[in-house]
């Protein structure tokens, strides 16, 4: 009997590329979150600190001009700090789709992968029965002979 051969394993090989492909683009997002999330936190943490430096130089006594700098670099940082946390929420997403995407691609490469386990079973059973009926003949062609 022939070897088996499935018929759909270079679609089979090429869903797995793209499954992988997808994996690979779910984390390159996400170590961009990443870095955005540290980001977004190094501005928190300057921010925090020009504040509590302007607070302090409040209490000694500051220039107007030298005050109007520190408000103004608030002002700046707290305008980034958004921009920021608008570009961590539109990561999120990005990376929700990437899951979906990879969550498609991994059901559609599986699909095919049961199917050829399910045709592998069944050419497995058919060779065995193949099997069977010629080792059957020869015990009937033994019995045969020896009549």
């Amino acid at each position: 009997m022939k070897r088996f051969s499935f018929r759909l394993s270079s679609i089979l090989d090429y869903r797995r590329y793209l499954e992988k492909s997808a994996q690979r683009d779910l984390i390159n997002t996400r170590n961009e979150q990443t870095r955005r999330k540290k980001v977004a936190k190094e501005l928190g943490d300057k921010r925090e600190d020009i504040a509590k430096e302007c607070s302090d130089e409040t209490f000694k006594g500051i220039d107007a001009p030298s005050y109007h700098l520190y408000t103004s670099f608030l002002r700046s940082l707290s305008q980034d700090l958004e921009k920021a946390h608008m570009s961590l929420k539109q990561g999120e997403e990005k990376i929700r789709a990437h899951e979906a995407v990879l969550k498609r691609k991994s059901i559609e490469k599986k699909s095919l992968e049961i199917l050829k386990e399910l045709q592998f079973k069944e050419y497995k059973l058919t060779r065995e029965r193949a099997e069977q009926n010629a080792i059957d003949e020869l015990v009937i062609m033994r019995r045969g002979h020896k009549a």
